[in-house]
């Protein structure tokens, strides 16, 4: 008998339902360990990677949605996590970093963040999880490339405008 799980086999619709029930799943026990949601700790890791780095560069790599990012943080500014300097030549803009608190709490996310991607990797042997990386960083690689940006125009322009 078939899996009917999910009732599409489309790729888009089967990694967006994963990621949204692994986020789920995961974003309740994140907030009981760590205090902070899976997004606010993703916004803590990029500016930990990325010390000085600005908004624009941070709702970028994201993902998320620019009224969200800026309020996660705003959030984590006001909790001590983070810290926002002005810049020397943009008023407007200003650089963030993260502070000791935010650094030991992006440790502490870490931590969580590996032991519970290796839980929900469990079904599979070390080798197909290699390939698994492999192959959605490959997906990801081609799904942000101009290559495929210049595809979509070139299919898109070929579909027949749609009637009244």
């Amino acid at each position: 008998m078939p899996d009917s799980s999910f009732p599409s086999k489309r790729l888009t619709y089967l990694l967006e339902i994963i990621a949204d029930e692994a986020i789920a799943g995961n974003d309740a026990i994140f907030l009981r360990a760590l205090g902070y949601s899976i997004r606010e700790m993703r916004v803590l890791r990029i500016v930990d990677d990325m010390p000085g780095t600005t908004f624009v560069e941070i709702w970028e790599k994201s993902g998320l949605e620019r009224s969200l990012t800026s309020r996660i943080l705003q959030k984590l500014i006001g909790d001590g996590l983070l810290l926002r300097t002005s810049s020397g030549t943009d008023a407007r803009k200003y650089h963030l970093s993260t502070t000791p608190r935010g650094q030991a709490l992006r440790h502490r996310g870490r931590a969580l963040s590996d032991a519970l991607e290796a839980l929900l990797l469990d079904p599979f042997p070390a080798a197909d999880r290699a390939r698994l990386f492999e192959q959605v960083e490959r997906l990801g690689r081609w799904v942000r490339s101009d290559d495929y940006r210049a595809a979509l125009e070139r299919f898109d322009a070929g579909l027949p405008a749609e009637r009244d």
